[in-house]
């Protein structure tokens, strides 16, 4: 039961029936605000738990040729709209690709804690709800045109892949994190193994200037762009069976999205801020919506037998750990407790639950923390209300 999708590793540092595919004119509301959603997933998902969903509209740019895709995996903790390809995207959109110094179009390997995705990169203009970033690079996951068909080995030893909906557990990931591209100025500098190529017959790593790498639409917004904030309700110990939230766009740009009272937490480069668990300080912990848990380690608590990874307390285990900026600073106390996951009820879609980390070094405050939260992601290099990013404020 559960599936994990966790943050985007990249080494520079930075029930409902699905989408139908097809072209549709567009007509987009007039708000920074749209619906958060946790249910049962996209059809050809099974033991969906704490996924939450947006859905977004991609257009040819500078067309109202568009598709209008449901079950896009909200994710704070990696950039840039990704779309499964197979049983969902609709190639008759026809995307122009992004090509490299050489005229070659590119593919992209992103890997993440749960797998690898990867896709040819193509540019589209984004609407979410009244929000439009133009003519942005995003990635097509598992597009199988010539001369995609073949993963780079640097990419598919990378781990497993994820590029289905079944085995993502939603028809793409938007990732409004901490950073305006995927992979920055080490992209632009270095030849990254397991990131950027350019394809001919095959594919070979590549630099890539940042106007081509994948980006986090809301940087490309007009206004509005300095950030966002995800809204979620509190969730008891016995789990939900749907949940309703919001993600609102924007820092201290419109009367809905001010910092109020919230604690600022300065990320570094990377995007990692400190965490302290039983006297063990972790340097590289993030807040990650598109995690289902949170993850960290503790051998006391009892492993579970059926959701293997995951805890499983015998009473649900209350615990506290703080949090301070990268640099410093006063920490903040986060009191939260761990559920029984193999004891939930299989219609529960919310639950606070938690797992060991795997193949990261830091507490993953994956989505039960945002549950009773209003949770700020303030981007890289931008002004707000509470200073310049990138941080974290709750």
């Amino acid at each position: 039961m559960g599936v994990v999708i966790t943050a985007l590793l990249v080494s520079c540092g930075g029930s409902g029936g699905g989408s139908s595919p097809s072209v549709t004119q567009s007509s987009p509301p007039s708000t920074n605000v749209t619906s958060v959603v946790l249910d049962s997933g996209p059809a050809g998902t099974t033991g969906i738990v704490n996924v939450p969903y947006v859905t977004v509209t991609v257009c040819r740019p500078g067309t109202s040729v568009c598709q209008t895709i449901d079950h896009i995996l909200l994710d704070t903790a990696s950039t840039g709209l990704r779309i499964i390809v197979p049983g969902v995207f609709n190639g008759s959109l026809a995307l122009p690709a992004v090509t490299d110094g050489s005229n070659n179009p590119v593919s992209e390997c992103a890997v993440f804690a749960s797998g690898f995705t990867y896709g040819s990169v193509h540019r589209a203009d984004i609407k979410i709800s009244g929000e439009t970033a133009l003519n942005v690079p995003i990635e097509e996951i598992g597009d199988t045109n010539a001369p995609f068909n073949t993963i780079p080995p640097d990419c598919s030893s990378s781990g497993a892949d994820q590029g289905t909906v079944a085995a993502f557990g939603a028809n793409g990931v938007l990732g409004v994190g901490l950073f305006a591209q995927d992979c920055g100025s080490a992209c632009v500098n270095t030849v990254i193994p397991a990131t950027y190529y350019g394809c001919t017959t095959s594919c070979s790593g590549i630099k890539l200037p940042l106007a081509s790498q994948v980006t986090n639409p809301v940087t490309a917004f007009t206004t509005d762009n300095n950030g966002v904030a995800l809204v979620l309700p509190t969730v008891p110990n016995t789990g939900m069976t749907t949940l309703a939230g919001s993600l609102i766009f924007g820092i201290g740009t419109q009367s809905n999205n001010g910092l109020g009272t919230s604690t600022i937490y300065a990320a570094d480069s990377s995007g990692y801020f400190d965490t302290t668990y039983k006297g063990t300080l972790m340097a590289s912990s993030f807040l990650d919506s598109g995690s289902n848990g949170l993850f960290f380690n503790d051998g006391t608590i009892t492993l579970c037998t059926v959701s293997t990874g995951f805890y499983c307390p015998a009473t649900p285990a209350t615990l506290s750990a703080t949090n301070a900026s990268y640099l410093g600073g006063s920490p903040g106390t986060i009191h939260f407790t761990i559920v029984n996951l193999d004891a939930l009820s299989g219609a529960v879609i919310a639950a606070p639950i938690g797992g060991q980390a795997s193949g990261i070094s830091g507490f993953d405050w994956g989505l039960p923390f945002f549950f009773g939260r209003t949770v700020f992601v303030a981007l890289e290099g931008t002004s707000t209300p509470g200073g310049v990013g990138p941080f974290w404020a709750y």
